[in-house]
């Protein structure tokens, strides 16, 4: 059976964006608040910030590639960031 993709708003989108800039997790009543006032599940707001929180890492580390390209410095290969123990978090769709 095929999961079903969130497709939310860009109301939505906006306020999870602001959020994310507070905070990278939000969890307890917080998310809970927030899932009801965007009238949005627990789970779509959790997924939602793992999702933004592995964004969010992976533009990390491309700009620090980048300031490091500039002075010279290269860069292994084999050093992809999603590769590391420290970035085990996945992509998930939860169906609804």
């Amino acid at each position: 059976m095929k999961r079903v993709r969130t497709v939310f708003k860009p109301e939505q989108l906006e306020r999870l964006e602001q959020e994310f800039l507070k905070q990278q997790y939000m969890v307890g009543t917080e998310r809970v608040d927030l899932a009801a006032t965007l009238h949005l599940t627990e789970t779509q707001v959790k997924v939602w910030f793992q999702n933004r929180r592995i964004k969010w890492r992976k533009q990390s580390m491309e700009q620090k590639a980048a300031k490091l390209s500039q002075f010279g410095v290269i860069q292994p290969a084999s050093a992809d960031s999603t590769d590391s123990k420290d970035h085990q978090e996945d992509t998930v769709d939860v169906e609804l």
